[in-house]
């Protein structure tokens, strides 16, 4: 009886071990360029934001851009932001009709400030030890997904990005408007902060 149990017990573990890597699944996009301002970033959103983890690739590509120019890097945002992060504003500050929303842009423009590596620490490269210098393009980003992370059908899925700075990935969650373009819903844990890049003493040099 008692063998019978602990194969029981052996055959219940590996079904969910199977179960559980069926729902756990791996994505890699690949960017041969990198955008380096709005001009370039319409055609990299075109090209990749058709799929749920295109578009997480989108919304970093949008966040480098802020760090090196906030008003460049705010349309692009506006482009790749849900509606749900958007405002409607006609003004000379938005763009085609839109603003992101104070929460948001409060929160990307105070999290950029205070940690100006944070976006390069998820891209191909990046080390502490190098301060989050990546290399040079083509990348190959690999992201992660797990059972809680809802369906391409569906229509809304988190998606988990990894950080050289961190010690898990960090979730996004994208989700695709009435034209099937994916964007980004909800990415605030993308930008918590990091570990602090390592300095290299000048004496050092001496």
């Amino acid at each position: 009886m008692d063998r019978i149990l602990k194969y029981v017990s052996i055959l219940l573990i590996l079904l969910f071990a199977v179960t559980l890597s069926a729902q756990n699944e791996t994505y890699t996009v690949t960017a041969n360029s990198w955008p380096a301002d709005f001009s370039s970033f319409e055609s990299f959103r075109d090209t990749n934001a058709s799929t749920s983890q295109g578009a997480v690739i989108v919304l970093l590509a949008a966040l480098s851009i802020y760090s090196k120019n906030a008003e460049e890097g705010k349309k692009a945002l506006i482009i790749c932001l849900d509606a749900n992060s958007l405002i409607s504003d006609t003004s000379p500050n938005g763009y085609k009709g839109f603003n992101i929303n104070r929460n948001t842009i409060d929160l990307v423009k105070r999290q950029l400030e205070q940690h100006p590596y944070l976006i390069g620490s998820y891209l191909p490269g990046s080390s502490f030890q190098n301060g989050y210098k990546p290399s040079n393009p083509p990348y190959n980003f690999t992201l992660t997904s797990n059972r809680f992370s809802g369906t391409e059908e569906s229509g809304q899925k988190k998606l988990f990005l990894p950080s050289s700075g961190a010690d898990t990935p960090r979730p996004v969650t994208v989700k695709r408007n009435a034209k099937g373009v994916w964007k980004a819903s909800e990415f605030s844990s993308l930008l918590v902060g990091i570990k602090k890049p390592a300095t290299s003493n000048p004496a050092d040099d001496l």
